[in-house]
């Protein structure tokens, strides 16, 4: 999932609602369709991604179509399993923000020297290594399914390190 999050600049909802029959391993194409966020209940609710450009289709690095082959064959899924959500939790429910933070992502934080980072500071990554890259404005938006392709980003105060 952190590496998705880097690579493709994708939310964390994107990715906790991610599933097998969106992925097309041999064109290395991923599908946004839906997102996965907590209801006014507590409770998980699909629905659609965060804007109406959220929904796209991105091509992935080779590197992350070979990761999620492995992690696809290692979960014993098939072709047949196109509903199927590609990241649960040990039970094979869909992930809750909550508890993938606390058990998955402070600890790999920390580990890699960046306590205080957040999900959203792969998306950030991903999109100043867009610009950086000489990336257009237009695609970055596109890629990263944003309806206006720079107020989010100004409001956002940068990541400070520990």
């Amino acid at each position: 999932m952190i590496c998705i999050g880097a690579a493709l600049g994708l939310r964390w909802s994107e990715v906790a609602a991610l599933r097998v029959g969106r992925l097309d391993l041999d064109a290395g194409r991923l599908a946004v369709a839906e997102a996965l966020v907590r209801g006014t209940d507590g409770r998980n609710v699909f629905g659609p991604p965060k804007s109406k450009a959220g929904k796209r289709t991105m091509f992935m690095p080779k590197v992350i179509v070979a990761m999620l082959s492995a992690h696809l064959e290692r979960a014993g899924f098939t072709d047949d399993d196109t509903d199927e959500l590609v990241f649960t939790d040990e039970d094979g429910n869909p992930l809750r923000y909550s508890n993938w933070r606390r058990r998955v992502w402070l600890p790999a934080a920390s580990a890699a020297g960046c306590a205080g980072a957040g999900f959203l500071d792969l998306r950030r990554l991903n999109a100043t290594t867009l610009v950086v890259e000489g990336i257009d404005v237009k695609t970055a938006q596109k890629r990263l399914g944003h309806a206006d392709p720079g107020r989010r980003w100004r409001s956002t105060p940068p990541l400070r390190r520990q």
